[in-house]
């Protein structure tokens, strides 16, 4: 798949849900840190099983295709038993493009 086509794609991802692009915009905010579900939920005011929902998909309300680990805007990191989330290389320059644009 082609980059341009790729960039397309998760565009039209962030712009169908409101969780999706919360999540990533709040990770923008912070990164290079990473953060945790319910830490994402309290800053962002959407619940943290929703956020769960945007980052890896959740049955037919989150299609996991369209989550933000399967697209590569997010990476997922482990640590000490604990599962972070942090905004991927190209998930900055996916927000940094459009707001270019």
């Amino acid at each position: 798949m082609s980059e341009n086509l790729l960039f397309e794609e998760i565009l039209r991802s962030l712009r169908r849900s409101r969780v999706r692009t919360e999540i990533v915009m709040y990770l923008y905010k912070i990164y290079p840190n990473a953060s945790y579900p319910a830490e994402i939920g309290r800053n962002t005011g959407i619940d943290p099983t929703n956020v769960i929902g945007g980052l890896r998909g959740m049955g037919s309300r989150f299609d996991a295709a369209n989550s933000l680990l399967t697209q590569g805007v997010v990476e997922k990191i482990e640590r000490e038993k604990a599962t972070y989330y942090r905004l991927s290389e190209r998930g900055k320059s996916v927000i940094e493009s459009i707001q270019k644009s």
